[in-house]
């Protein structure tokens, strides 16, 4: 698999991956029964990994069936390469018709999954802003495990959430995905700067709002925040290249 270099990189280093697959109609039935096999749930090499579904829409309580996600942890970059490269990967993105995939260094991550960081080596004390420049791109991660008693307001107020994530300047690409439909939930979105992270984390008031009824109401059992900075890319999304390299 071609990646297309953002920012050179030292290949020993640690490193993070999120790949998006969409699927043709036909073959729907096929990519949910790939979800809890060992094709990419437990990759040869990864210390972390998760194969994991999409809401539709972006973001929804209704799954997409023909859209699924892939994220995992590498040792070093090139240990994740080699899996791209592999057999076993390859067989299940040609069944794909599309096909998006970023390599990530972490730089900042709070909170736990599974009650692990599941980004090893990564640290969680101090602000990230001095590693990430003001014109590079930055992906944000969220992930939470909803308590029962919070599933109703936490999805009330996804629908207001993502239109306000949608029209927040700097966005390249927001995604809802999920380890289990309703209960396990995380968003992945792809930003111009962490400038434009920051305006819609703080000024926006709607999501400043929700953040704070999770907060007081202890909406989640666990949850999890992290940065990450783009280092290469491969495929599309929706036809388009994202993150280009200049």
């Amino acid at each position: 698999m071609n990646f297309r270099s953002l920012i050179d990189t030292n290949p020993a280093l640690p490193i993070t991956t999120f790949s998006v697959f969409r699927f043709p109609a036909q073959r729907a039935w096929w990519a949910f029964s790939q979800m809890g096999k060992k094709v990419l749930n437990q990759p040869s090499g990864a210390v972390f990994s998760k194969m994991l579904g999409c809401g539709k829409y972006g973001f929804s309580i209704l799954p997409d069936w023909l859209q699924y996600a892939f994220l995992a942890h590498w040792p070093s970059q090139n240990e994740a390469q080699a899996f791209f490269d592999s057999p076993v990967f390859e067989q299940y993105r040609a069944v794909s018709l599309e096909s998006f995939t970023l390599q990530m260094q972490p730089v900042k991550v709070r909170g736990t999954w599974e009650g692990l960081n599941p980004f090893v080596g990564v640290g969680s004390e101090k602000s990230d802003d001095l590693t990430l420049k003001a014109n590079q791109p930055v992906v944000v991660l969220t992930r939470a495990k909803i308590r029962t008693n919070s599933l109703i307001p936490f999805w009330r107020n996804v629908p207001k959430t993502h239109q306000a994530m949608k029209q927040s300047k700097g966005l390249l690409l927001a995604l809802g995905v999920g380890e289990l439909p309703l209960v396990q939930q995380a968003t992945v979105s792809i930003w111009d700067n962490v400038e434009a992270v920051k305006a819609f984390a703080y000024q926006q008031h709607y999501h400043k709002e929700v953040v704070k009824m999770t907060r007081r109401d202890n909406w989640y059992k666990e949850d999890l925040f992290a940065r990450f900075l783009p280092v290469a890319v491969a495929g599309t999304w929706k036809g388009q290249e994202l993150l280009c390299p200049t």
